[in-house]
């Protein structure tokens, strides 16, 4: 299996509720509701990756308000998922949501099923809008020349908070000049992360992976998961109202450096 060749889908699993930041998917960035940035990046990658496969862009959500706009909006190029309420909480399992989605789909005979459950997907979490026209492009490139059964997560070695830090080992087998290795163990304290030469933080804006990898081992599979590095000075994973202001100001940064990141469409 090779990732270039097999069926794709580029899932936005955007819900409704939100703890820390109330209705943070549809809150107001930069003129469009925040889960909207994460489809333009995937109709982005679609585009960069269209040629040799079949490809799905698809939004999952338990709120109608964000279903609408898909389906006005995005009628010709993202598909719309209704989520199950079980899986709309939050305890609720992205790889679930990922698998409920093809179901889904199926069940209204848009796909064939064991087609797309024998390919791979791309996870894009609204929650980190900001992606790089640059780093989409490289992300791209590396899926190309992915080997067998690899998954692929972006990380940012830049990172101050104790948050989604893992460890970064070493590899050799893999050869790019744009990879940092394979992705380790979690690290949950500083005295864990000071030990360990190598860590980055995994920012949530760019995964890849494989349905049978998924279903069997779940996210990051150890020794299978490599490590894609930002180039963005810092990435943001939205969850706070504080984080929420961050990234617009990492916004207008970008803009007064005029460098290019995928924003949605009027």
């Amino acid at each position: 299996m090779n990732a270039l060749n097999e069926n794709l889908v580029i899932v936005i699993p955007a819900r409704k509720n939100s703890k820390r930041l109330k209705n943070k998917n549809v809150k107001n960035f930069f003129g469009f509701p925040l889960f909207e940035w994460s489809l333009a990046a995937g109709l982005f990658l679609k585009q960069q990756l269209s040629g040799l496969r079949e490809i799905l862009v698809v939004c999952t959500s338990d709120d109608d308000q964000i279903l609408d706009l898909v389906k006005k909006k995005y009628s010709s190029s993202v598909l719309a998922v209704q989520r199950k309420p079980e899986l709309s909480d939050d305890n609720s399992v992205l790889s679930d949501v990922i698998f409920d989605c093809l179901y889904r789909l199926a069940e209204r005979h848009v796909i064939n099923l064991n087609k797309y459950l024998a390919g791979s997907f791309i996870l894009l979490q609204p929650t980190s809008p900001i992606r790089l026209k640059d780093d989409l492009i490289s992300f791209c490139r590396q899926i190309k020349n992915l080997g067998n059964d690899l998954s692929m997560v972006s990380v940012n070695k830049n990172y101050s908070a104790v948050k989604d830090i893992y460890e970064i080992i070493s590899f050799s087998e893999v050869k790019s000049d744009f990879l940092l290795g394979h992705i380790g163990k979690k690290l949950l304290k500083v005295q864990d992360i000071k030990k360990h030469s190598e860590s980055a933080f995994v920012d949530g804006s760019l995964y890849l992976g494989f349905m049978s990898m998924l279903k069997e081992k779940g996210f990051m599979p150890p020794t299978k998961t490599l490590a894609f590095p930002l180039s963005i000075k810092r990435s943001i994973d939205i969850d706070t109202e504080n984080e929420f202001g961050d990234a617009l100001a990492l916004i207008k940064e970008l803009q007064n450096l005029g460098i290019e990141y995928v924003s949605p469409k009027i």
